[in-house]
């Protein structure tokens, strides 16, 4: 049978930098409050001493949030990719069978088996592998002949036979 590759890891990358991106926004509101807590001490506490503790926390939690999501997220890039280069994921060839699809509003998981193997995945979560479900036009459907190499419940290879 002919698979057609749907998403590959090995091509996609790192495709959660978004999420710790995102902390670099916070980081830097938190440089403009610290570099400027003397200038208008009075605009968030007439105490200045609370408002360099304010300014200062606020930054250290923005690097301290943002450092954790970028190792977390890479790591688990990371880990997915040397599963692929040592060969150590998973392959499962067969029919898609007890497909539940994530509403479009989203709140749940979209699930599905392919012979004795199982995945669940959301859009909404921040993963390495695949996670794009079917009300956001992802391609899983019951009854699709597929095959998967997977690490676990992650992912990383989905092929739909043509």
């Amino acid at each position: 049978m002919q698979y057609q590759t749907v998403f590959d890891i090995a091509t996609v990358g790192y495709k959660s930098w978004s999420f710790p991106a995102f902390g670099l926004l916070f980081i830097a509101i938190g440089a403009v409050l610290a570099a400027n807590r003397k200038r208008f001490p009075g605009w968030w506490s007439r105490n200045t001493r609370a408002s360099n503790v304010f300014a200062f926390f606020f930054l250290g939690f923005a690097v301290l949030w943002t450092l954790i999501a970028l190792v977390s997220t890479y790591g688990e890039y990371l880990y997915l990719m040397t599963a692929v280069t040592n060969r150590k994921a998973s392959v499962v060839e067969g029919i898609v069978i007890n497909f539940t699809p994530m509403p479009i509003s989203g709140h749940s998981m979209e699930k599905f088996c392919v012979s004795n193997a199982c995945f669940e995945y959301s859009d909404f979560a921040i993963v390495g592998g695949f996670n794009n479900t079917s009300s956001h036009g992802g391609p899983i459907r019951g009854g699709l002949p597929v095959r998967v190499t997977y690490v676990g419940n992650s992912i990383l290879k989905l092929e739909i036979a043509k």
